[in-house]
Order: structure tokens, then sequence, then C-alpha cells
């Protein structure tokens, strides 16, 4: 399970994430919604659940923003005192879910750069997973600062024809106490050195095979059985095959078992040369900066309803300011799908959305090179940032949503900052 400290950050203020999290991300028991004030898409869970599974959505218009959740896919946080689910769409989902439709997808090869880790699954195994006879899920602990993670594993446990169809708790400790009532028959993951003492404890096995160990000599690599299991399954789990490769740099907005963004540039200092278009056809390019002594550009996605909220306070910053130099762009980053391609029916949506909430500013598609690299990769939403009239990019990034007066505020310092640097 991911640490408590580490998804509070992610989900305080409002950000939605959508980072692949496994399920034990998501227990209530590590962040309410009150402390949190808005929940992870099931999608980000990694499990399958219809989006119609638990109802309609809450409409905007409950939570201050003027477009229907139907209309917008927006949705608000469930009934404030529980984590609620959500899929992609915004719509939320029951909190409870199928144990089968945990299981991870079966591949030929799995690929884990930021793990240094390949592996090959034996066909049979493929097969038991398939069939959910086996669950393969995963699991990682963070260290405390987020600068790095303690150990991180799959582990493949068995389910009986009764556990397949068992309504699996995400609330609470339910995750937890289901897991633990289920078989655990082996694991392969990599583990920092100071925690090589409680492979037992982690795993859930008491059988460890060491496979090697990281180019940095800080992680080692175990196949792990639970010798007490079935021998005809810890035989399918002994005939793994893995390979050891370099370690892609650790990176905080994602999970250890996510794939790095190819152009990723979190540090990029200027958003660069770039050509694209907003949502309604009209041509923008890196001069749209150059009106204004700031520009506030806030990245958000469709179905993040945190995003959506804080539409019509953005449209009344920007109204309120751009007379004194400040402007404001929205980048809309769902709009663009993995193959880099214009994902239409997004446009549509966030044409809708435009509409509804009266926003003015201009909500741009991003383009072919994610402003130098700078929003390419995000994992949680809205994150917001500052660019002056020649764009470069201004102080830190805001994480999560505000109101109109902590807008202003967050204005007036990148401001002060703009200018104390003259």
């Amino acid at each position: 399970m991911m640490n408590k400290k580490r998804l509070m950050a992610i989900l305080a203020a409002g950000v939605l994430t959508a980072t692949s999290f496994n399920p034990a991300m998501i227990k209530a028991e590590s962040v309410s919604a009150e402390e949190a004030g808005m929940a992870v898409p099931a999608d980000a869970a990694g499990m399958s659940v219809p989006a119609d599974a638990a109802g309609a959505a809450v409409s905007a218009d409950e939570a201050g923003a003027a477009v229907s959740a139907d209309e917008a896919g927006a949705v608000v946080a469930g009934d404030g005192s529980e984590t609620a689910v959500f899929s992609e769409d915004g719509t939320p989902v029951k909190k409870t879910v199928k144990a089968a439709d945990i299981n991870m997808k079966v591949q030929d090869s799995y690929d884990f750069p930021f793990l240094g880790l390949k592996a090959v699954l034996p066909e049979e195994l493929k097969k038991q997973i398939e069939n959910s006879d086996m669950l393969m899920i995963t699991e990682e602990e963070w260290n405390d600062d987020s600068t790095g993670f303690k150990y991180a594993f799959f582990h493949w446990n068995k389910l009986t024809e009764e556990q397949k169809n068992e309504d699996v708790n995400l609330l609470g400790t339910g995750y937890e106490d289901w897991l633990k009532s289920i078989e655990r028959v082996g694991t392969l993951g990599v583990y920092s050195k100071d925690v090589i003492d409680d492979l037992d404890s982690i795993t859930g096995c008491n059988e460890h095979k060491e496979l090697g160990t990281s180019e940095d000599g800080n992680y080692k690599y175990y196949l792990s059985i639970n010798k007490d299991a079935e021998s005809d399954l810890t035989d399918e789990i002994e005939k793994i095959e893995t390979t050891i490769t370099e370690m892609t740099a650790f990176d905080p907005s994602k999970s250890v078992f996510d794939m790095p963004a190819e152009n990723a540039n979190p540090d990029a200092g200027n958003v660069g040369a770039f050509e694209t278009t907003d949502i309604d056809g009209n041509a923008y390019t890196e001069k749209v900066f150059s009106d204004y002594d700031l520009t506030l550009v806030n990245c958000f996605t469709t179905w993040c309803s945190p995003c959506v909220n804080e539409m019509p306070d953005l449209d009344k910053l920007y109204q309120e300011m751009k007379e004194k130099g400040v402007g404001v762009v929205g980048m809309v980053i769902d709009s663009v799908g993995e193959d880099g391609t214009t994902d239409e029916d997004t446009v549509k949506k966030a044409q809708i959305l435009k509409e509804k909430t009266g926003v003015t500013y201009p909500l741009l598609i991003p383009d072919a090179g994610n402003m130098n690299g700078r929003i390419s990769g995000l994992s949680s939403f809205p994150e917001s940032f500052f660019v002056d009239k020649d764009g470069n990019i201004v102080g830190d990034p805001i994480m999560g949503s505000r109101n109109l007066e902590d807008w202003k505020t967050a204005v007036e310092d990148a401001l002060e900052k703009i200018n104390s640097e003259k």
C-alpha cells in the first residue's frame, strides 16, 4: 500500500490523480473525502468497473458550477466522510468491487523502468490469471519524504470460486482484511536494503530467491513463494523469467509501476515555441503569453470535478485582473489521446464546459511538444503554473483547485516575484 503521506499529498486541495494505483491506495482509512476534498478515479486504481455501477453522478450545480455531470462528466466527491471511487469519465461507482475485477491485465511481458525490472510469465500462470483462478495485483511503499520507494512487488493469490465473485470493500480496512483472507502464493519485487530482514512480513511469503541487485546497490530483487501453498501453483511462480535493467530515475508524480512520460520535462524553465488551437479551432502560439505580464496556465481534464468546479472562479480572476496585466489559459489535457491525436469527443465535452461555465479565457489543446515537455506526463489534476510574457515559468506549480481569493493571493505573489527580479 502507498504510504499515507504520499496519498495525502496527491489528494490534498482537490487534486484528482490519474496515476495507476492499486486498490489499496484508495481506502478511506488512508484519507477521507473530508480531508482531501476529492476521490481517485477507478481506472486509476487499475479496476475496470462499469461507469453505471452506482447510478447517476451528482450534478456540478450542487457544487457551484453551472454544468451537469451528465453533460460534462464532472462530479463531486461522495458523502463527506468516506473516499468515493470514480471512473475515468467522473461517474461515481460502488465502493465495493468484485475480486476478479481487481486482477491485472495479462500481457506477453511486463516492463517497469522505474523498478529496473522486466518479467515474462509462463503460459499456465497467464491462463490462471485470465480465469481469475489466480489474482495478480501490485503493492508499493514509498519513503516518508517521497523521494524514493521502500519496496514494490507483484503478488499472486489463489482465488476460490466463491472468492472470485466476492464483493471487496474498498473502504476502511475492508481491502486489507479481504487480502488477508485469500491465499498468497508468491511475489516478485524490488526491495531497499533496509527492509530485506522483513521480507516474510512484507511479502506474505516464507521462501525467497535473490535475483540480483540494482546498479546503484540500493535495491535487491527477489522472487518469493509461500512454501505452504499448493506446489503446482508455486511451481508456476518459479518459472517466471526476469530481467534486471537500469532503473529510470524515480518520479514522485507516478506509481513505480507506471511508464515514464517520453518527453516529460517538469523542470522546464520556459514553455518554448509551439503551435496549437483552442477547442473552437482558433490558432494559438506561444505569443498567447506576450499580451500579459503574467499568465496562469491551468491544466485540467474534463472528467475532473475539482477542475470543473473552479472554472467560474478562474474566469472571475481573469475578468478582474486582465486590465492589471494578468491572463488565464486553460489546457485541456485529456483532449489529446495517448497516440498524440486529438480526441474529438473530449473536445466537444470541453466546448460544453466552456458554454455552461461561461469562461472567456482560451481553452487550448496541448501542442505536440506539450509546452516544452512541461505538461507531459501530468498525473494529478488540476495543476497550474505561472508564465511571464517571455514564456518563462515563474515559481512553483500549484497543485489542486483554489477559490477566487486564494487565486488572487497566488497571482499577487507571482507578480511580486516577477517585479523583484527586474
